[in-house]
C-alpha cells in the first residue's frame, strides 16, 4: 500500500509539473487574413496574432497571462504570406532562439510558414503591449499585436488584489490602410518600406469595439468595490482619458506624470504603444455619469476625436 501511495504521489507530482511547465508555452500563429466588423455595412480585413490555426482574429490578440518568475516560451508560427513578422516588446526582453534552442545573436523575422522560437522571463509585475515592428507602424496598425500581463506573486504583501478587473486596450483605425491593396502587398527583400496614404484614422476602438458601443467600466451593483483597470494604448495618437467628479484613483503601474489630479477628477494620458495600470474606487461617482475619452494627434496636439463611455452598466 505504502509502495502504491508513494507511486501515485510520484505521478501525480510529474503531472502536476508537466501541467505548470505547459502552462509557459505558448503557440502564437501570425495571420493576414483577419476580418474586423466595424457595423453592419462595413467590415474591413486586419492582420492578427491567434492562438490556433481555426482562431479568429481579434483586437488585441494572443493574451499573454503569466506571474513574476515565470519562463516563458513562444513557438511563433507564421502563417501571413508574404509577409515577415517578428514579436517585440520595449519593455521586456523577448530573446529569439533557433531550432537547436541556441539564442540568436541578431533577430531575424519568421518568414511565411516558418517557426520562430521566443522567450522572456516574467520580471516585474504590470501590463505590457508586445506586437509586429516590421513595417512600422503599418503591421502594428493592421493588427499585429497583444497584450501581456505579468501578475505579482500571492505571496506578495504589496500586490494589489481588487475583486474586478477590466482590460480597456484603445486604438485608431484608418480604413484606407486596410485595403487589399496595401494589405495584400508582397514583402520586398530590399527592405522599401509600404507607401502609405497620410494617417487619418476614421473608427476608434476599444477591445475590438467602437468607443461608443462600450457598455462601461463597472455594473452599479458592484460600485462599492474597487475595479483594477489596465488600459493599453496599441494606436498611433495620444488617448486621454478624463474620469468624472468624486472618483478615487491610485495608479498602480506605469509613468506617474501621466496621471493628472484636478479638483473635479482625474485626467489620464497615455502615450503610443503606453500601458497602465489604475485602482479605481467609484462609490461616489453619480450613476449617470461618464467618462471622456480623448484622441489627440501627436504632431499637432490638437484632438481629433471624442467619446463618451459610461462608468456604470
Amino acid at each position: 500500500m505504502e509502495r502504491r501511495n508513494k507511486i501515485i504521489l510520484v505521478f501525480s507530482f510529474l503531472l502536476v509539473s508537466s501541467f505548470l511547465v505547459a502552462q509557459n508555452e505558448r503557440l502564437i500563429i501570425g495571420r493576414t487574413t483577419g476580418k474586423l466588423t466595424i457595423n453592419s455595412n462595413l467590415q474591413i480585413r486586419t492582420f492578427g496574432f491567434v492562438n490556433s490555426l481555426s482562431g479568429q482574429v481579434t483586437l488585441p490578440g494572443s493574451y499573454i497571462d503569466v506571474k513574476v518568475g515565470n519562463s516563458v516560451n513562444i513557438n511563433f508560427w507564421n502563417i501571413s504570406q508574404g509577409n515577415p513578422v517578428s514579436l517585440y516588446c520595449k519593455e521586456i526582453e523577448f530573446l529569439q532562439r533557433n531550432k537547436e534552442k541556441e539564442v540568436m545573436k541578431i533577430k531575424e523575422p519568421v518568414h511565411h510558414m516558418e517557426h520562430g522560437f521566443y522567450s522572456f522571463q516574467a520580471q516585474k509585475a504590470g501590463t505590457y503591449l508586445y506586437y509586429s515592428p516590421e513595417n512600422y507602424p503599418f503591421n502594428l496598425q493592421a493588427g499585429m499585436f497583444g497584450v501581456v500581463v505579468i501578475r505579482p506573486n500571492e505571496n506578495d504583501v504589496a500586490a494589489v488584489k481588487p475583486s474586478s478587473e477590466v482590460l480597456w486596450c484603445s486604438y485608431e483605425i484608418d480604413t484606407k490602410w486596410h485595403t487589399d491593396a496595401i494589405m495584400g502587398t508582397e514583402y520586398d527583400y530590399t527592405n522599401k518600406p509600404i507607401i502609405l496614404p497620410i494617417y487619418k484614422p476614421n473608427y476608434f476602438f476599444i477591445n475590438g469595439e467602437t468607443v461608443l458601443k462600450n457598455k462601461g467600466l463597472q455594473s452599479v451593483i458592484h460600485k462599492k468595490e474597487a475595479v483594477f483597470l489596465r488600459l493599453v494604448n496599441a494606436g498611433l495618437y495620444l488617448h486621454e482619458i478624463v474620469f468624472p467628479p468624486n472618483t478615487k484613483l491610485q495608479l498602480v503601474f506605469g509613468n506617474e506624470t501621466n496621471v493628472k489630479v484636478f479638483s473635479d477628477g482625474y485626467k489620464v494620458q497615455v502615450q503610443p504603444g503606453e500601458c497602465l495600470e489604475l485602482l479605481i474606487s467609484l462609490e461616489n461617482v453619480g450613476e449617470k455619469e461618464s467618462i471622456m475619452y480623448h484622441f489627440i494627434d501627436p504632431i499637432s496636439n490638437k484632438e481629433y476625436y471624442k467619446a463618451t463611455v459610461p462608468v456604470f452598466y
